[in-house]
């Protein structure tokens, strides 16, 4: 069982920016699952289990309460998934294989998720926003990247 999901993403900087220590994958809010239409890739649209303690001035000033990431896992292979009961809190596993390819799995009442993929994953679209009591992601998101925060001030509607 992989440990450290850290080590598997290709650049640290853009969560570095925000944790001093990046959290395990262990209870995550997942919010979506996007199949690229462009290619064998998933991108995993999930709550971290902790709030940064380097947060953006902002994000304080705002109340918010929640980081937001997209991570994406590319060369994917052996996609199975049952059941989507939103909300879904669950662990996100990962486990070395051959060829630098990692096994993943996300397991709660919820859904049952499982692929296999290449070692090395990106995090983008990062965001903080304020839950509210219900645990929805409708309200107003506070994007890290620049283009992000001109074209989006909440989540998005799928493609």
């Amino acid at each position: 069982m992989i440990q450290n999901w850290e080590d598997l993403i290709s650049s640290t900087d853009k969560l570095r920016e925000h944790y001093s220590k990046i959290p395990p994958l262990a209870q995550v809010t997942l919010r979506s699952i996007h199949l690229s239409r462009y290619g064998p890739t998933i991108i995993l649209r999930l709550d971290l289990p902790t709030f940064p303690d380097r947060p953006h001035p902002e994000w304080t000033d705002q109340g918010c309460d929640r980081l937001q990431c997209h991570v994406r896992f590319l060369a994917v292979e052996d996609f199975s998934m049952r059941r989507w009961e939103p909300p879904v809190v669950a662990d996100v596993q990962m486990k070395h294989l051959e060829k630098r390819r990692i096994e993943v799995d996300i397991l709660s009442s919820q859904t049952n998720l499982s692929f296999t993929s290449s070692d090395s994953l990106t995090v983008g679209r990062i965001s903080a926003f304020r839950a509210p009591d219900s645990g929805l992601d409708q309200e107003k998101h506070h994007y890290v990247g620049r283009m992000d925060r001109l074209k989006y001030d909440s989540v998005p509607p799928p493609k």
